[in-house]
């Protein structure tokens, strides 16, 4: 058995850890707080910060006082432990379900986050994982705050859900892909662009959502995303030009993955809103360049991560059974 944990924003995690496991040959299990896993979990928010001592002095980002979700979170964890005795976890992403499944004895594997992470919860949960997966390629330069732990950082590339896909028949117009979780632009901006990209535009945003994107993506013509890794990857497996608006997140992790591509040449990137009527000159220079999106290396990249969390755990169970000398 081996274990996923997807942290329940968005459905990025959720998708990685499903691409992941559908490389394992052996039965998996992806518990989070999201709908859609296969083993659900108490939610430990919202909580009153003030006087809850989140962080427990700094320590870690949210273990929240006498929050009743957070104990019966962390139960169902250890329940499920117990009883599953899984072989190892990755955990995609949470320094304190790292941690917490460490304490119970289980082989962990985290996923490498990019931006400026140098804070001591961070540190932690790097230091006590057994292998950290970082979802870009091998030649992106490591940040500052996983450096101390190169020797167990493995880059496998891009993971996408759409990777392996044939190329789209129907070419189209720009794609504007926010996601359901919108953006970060004023109340109808996006709807402003599209109009000024013409009737051939697409917006795929919280109102206009579809479940499976693909088409949309390998057939525009150009695609505007903001810069989380789950789009980038899912752009590079569509090979389509793209314009990158990287979102505020917390440690810069949009502006550091967006710098990445960039200096690559890998795609246009927008760090301040233009206005609306600017865009159709934004896309006809992005369309004008064809990235060498393969750099990015999605074609195996869940296969990579999956050996990687199987070579953990074959690991820690030969440390536990070593060869008895003499035997066959």
């Amino acid at each position: 058995m081996i274990g996923f944990y997807a942290h329940h924003h968005g459905t990025g995690h959720l998708f990685r850890c499903q691409a992941i496991a559908a490389e394992i040959p052996e039965e998996t299990v992806i518990l989070s707080s999201h709908p859609r896993a296969d083993i659900g979990l108490p939610l430990d928010a919202p909580a009153e910060e003030r006087g809850a001592d989140v962080t427990a002095g700094g320590a870690l980002h949210w273990v929240p006082r006498d929050h009743p979700g957070l104990r019966a979170r962390m139960a169902a964890l250890a329940a499920w432990v117990a009883e599953a005795q899984p072989r190892a976890v990755h955990v995609d992403v949470s320094v304190e379900v790292a941690v917490f499944l460490r304490l119970l004895g289980v082989p962990v594997t985290t996923l490498a986050m990019p931006g400026v992470r140098n804070d001591a919860a961070h540190r932690l949960g790097y230091q006590m994982c057994e292998s950290i997966i970082a979802a870009w390629p091998d030649w992106v330069r490591l940040p500052e705050h996983l450096r101390t732990h190169a020797g167990k950082v493995i880059a496998v590339g891009g993971i996408s859900r759409f990777a392996g896909r044939r190329p789209a028949a129907d070419q189209h117009g720009p794609v504007i892909l926010l996601g359901r979780g919108g953006a970060d632009a004023p109340a109808g901006y996006w709807q402003q662009v599209q109009h000024h990209l013409g009737p051939g535009c697409r917006l795929l945003g919280p109102e206009s959502w579809r479940e499976d994107p693909y088409a949309d993506l390998a057939g525009a013509s150009v695609v505007i995303s903001a810069g989380g890794q789950n789009a980038i990857a899912d752009i590079a497996c569509a090979n389509r030009p793209a314009v990158i608006v990287p979102q505020q997140r917390p440690y810069d992790e949009q502006a550091a993955t967006a710098a990445v591509l960039a200096d690559a040449g890998l795609a246009e990137v927008v760090t301040e809103l233009p206005a609306p009527e600017v865009w159709p000159e934004i896309v006809a220079a992005a369309g004008s360049r064809q990235p060498e999106w393969s750099r990015w290396q999605t074609a195996g990249a869940a296969g990579r991560a999956a050996r990687e969390i199987l070579a953990v755990a074959d690991r820690s169970r030969a440390a536990h059974h070593p060869p008895v000398e003499g035997a066959p």
